[in-house]
């Protein structure tokens, strides 16, 4: 009878606590997804949005980014890479606020020119 009334007092102690650590939890483990890289950015080697792949195999890149399949990157669509979005201004060399397969071909020759050694 003791355990039970135990139990009565401290269950919604419990329940209260873990409702409010939920959150946190979620907090902490986006945080730390983002330290260490992950935030989806999409940036990761294995990706074809990774540098070096955005090099190697720019058409991937471009098939990638384009959510739409319309044949053009628009500034949301390459918020998916950083690299990218960062280039957009650059490679949008007709100013009509969309990047075309044609002008995301110059980024290969872009990136090798800031990232040379």
């Amino acid at each position: 009878m003791e355990e039970q009334a135990a139990l009565h007092r401290y269950l919604p102690r419990l329940f209260l606590g873990t409702a409010l650590m939920l959150p946190m939890l979620a907090f902490a483990g986006a945080l730390s997804a983002s330290l260490m890289g992950a935030s989806g950015s999409g940036d990761t080697l294995q990706s074809p949005l990774h540098v070096a792949n955005l090099q190697e195999n720019p058409r991937r890149a471009f098939e990638t980014l384009d959510a739409n399949r319309d044949g053009y990157l628009t500034g949301d669509e390459t918020a998916a890479s950083r690299t990218v979005h960062l280039h957009f201004g650059v490679l949008d060399t007709d100013r009509d606020r969309r990047v075309s397969i044609v002008e995301f071909h110059r980024l290969p020759g872009m990136l090798e020119d800031v990232y040379a050694e």
